[in-house]
């Protein structure tokens, strides 16, 4: 039977085709093209937006029921007057009243989880940094339930934790369309929590936490401090894990981490697999802009690949900063009419690339080479062991922008300047770090410096 309703509903689209002037019928009516399900005589059609459903209610209502009433008399062979509610995606997720074939078949895999498309094991990248959470989080996406429950994956801020969680969901989705799936931030979890407690009614709050199957929760460390909504998370887990069903948690840090959390329910994340994602490396952040260029349907051939690795020199430690750099260098080669190189890149990020980051690859050799240029005095005299003040200042300074610019290790920049000891090359670090702070002239030097480093 849906089918046919379907078939009605598309019929209706071509009569409002011709009814109404093309703008109104392409922006309103033609993304609204999806029946959701029929009961007795009224139908669901599903709307993007909540701006589409106003829209058609609020002006169209009337004409469109008259023109599906018109039609349903040959294509249902039916007297009965037939009705139309416009409903949107919060309206599915929430649904309990599904008559048996009455509803699409491919809906709950379109509209029943609040999932991206693009998130899947075939769009993650894998590198030494996420290789072993990728391998776990496969093995729960084939067997959700009887392995790594709960599976917790904690990382830094933008390293594809979400990304890895919802594959999980896409593909377990892939594989049983009828799974009940449901992703949702802490921090939503709380809001529906609180409307429970303040509107003193269960129904909403059962309806979307107490029938799932499969449950991905993002960012976990938001429960902190509250904990009567930890109460309320606890029971859920209780339930679901007993029942077997799958359990998903990420978060910025190891469960040992979190602060102000119950005990029963951080041991409770440590019952199944906890699985790290790491900063990627610099061969995975240039197969990332690869696969981005991929996304964008540009081959990344087309994009010299020392343009790919400035990018990926420059941006390090989140992947969703890592492609918006690519993405504002497409864009503003596009702007510009310019096809795309190392200088017109550069110019893209000049104003997103702190100082630092765009020094990052200096080697240890210029930096001291600029600080002799600088002062006027020879690489000889600055590596010396000569305590004269003329030379003293200058190899402070170039220990300090050493460590700063390229992170080294005191023993390292020690073996750089001769062999000296590390606690000798830390007692200079911190007394320019000093200077800086009470000696304007000091200060000014480095701030030239780093320019001419850049």
């Amino acid at each position: 039977m849906y089918e046919q309703y379907q078939e009605l509903w598309l019929k209706t689209l071509d009569r409002l085709s011709i009814d109404f002037d093309k703008t109104e019928f392409e922006e309103i009516f033609k993304p609204v093209n999806k029946v959701y399900k029929f009961h007795k005589n009224l139908i669901y059609v599903v709307a993007p937006s909540q701006f589409h459903k106003s829209r058609i209610e609020s002006f169209h209502i009337k004409h469109v029921v008259r023109v599906l009433n018109e039609l349903s008399r040959n294509t249902l062979d039916t007297d009965e007057n037939l009705d139309v509610k416009i409903i949107t995606k919060d309206y599915i997720t929430n649904d309990t009243n599904v008559p048996i074939n009455g509803i699409d078949p491919n809906i709950n895999n379109l509209y029943r989880h609040n999932l991206k498309a693009i998130y899947t094991f075939e769009n993650y990248v894998v590198g030494p940094n996420n290789r072993f959470a990728n391998l776990v989080s496969l093995q729960v996406a084939n067997q959700p339930g009887k392995v790594a429950n709960p599976l917790y994956i904690f990382g830094g801020v933008g390293l594809g934790k979400t990304h890895l969680m919802q594959a999980i969901g896409n593909f377990i989705l892939d594989n049983d369309p009828n799974k009940k799936i449901l992703y949702v931030k802490t921090e939503i979890f709380i809001e529906d929590y609180i409307k429970k407690i303040k509107n003193k009614v269960d129904y909403e709050f059962n309806q979307k936490y107490n029938n799932i199957d499969v449950l991905l929760i993002d960012d976990i460390q938001f429960l902190s401090k509250k904990e009567q909504s930890q109460l309320e998370f606890f029971k859920l887990f209780e339930k679901m894990h007993n029942e077997n069903k799958q359990i998903v948690v990420t978060s910025d840090r190891p469960t040992f981490e979190l602060k102000d959390m119950m005990d029963r329910l951080t041991s409770r994340f440590e019952w199944g697999a906890q699985v790290d994602i790491k900063e990627p490396d610099v061969n995975t952040r240039i197969d990332i802009l690869k696969k981005k260029l991929a996304s964008e349907k540009i081959g990344y051939e087309e994009i010299p690949v020392d343009i790919l690795e400035y990018i990926a020199c420059n941006f390090t430690s989140n992947i969703r900063i890592l492609e918006g750099a690519l993405k504002r260098v497409l864009f503003y080669s596009t702007m510009m009419n310019k096809e795309i190189s190392l200088q017109l890149t550069k110019e893209a990020l000049k104003d997103v690339i702190p100082e630092i980051k765009s020094m990052k690859n200096t080697e240890i050799i210029v930096i001291q080479k600029t600080v002799c240029e600088y002062y006027n005095i020879s690489l000889n005299n600055l590596l010396s062991k000569s305590r004269k003040a003329c030379y003293v200042l200058p190899r402070q300074i170039a220990m300090y922008l050493i460590r700063e610019i390229k992170k080294s290790s005191y023993p390292k920049i020690g073996s750089e300047f001769g062999g000296k000891d590390h606690t000798t090359v830390m007692h200079a670090i911190q007394k320019i770090q000093n200077l800086r702070i009470i000696n304007n002239q000091v200060d000014e030097d480095i701030k030239k410096l780093m320019k001419r480093l850049k």
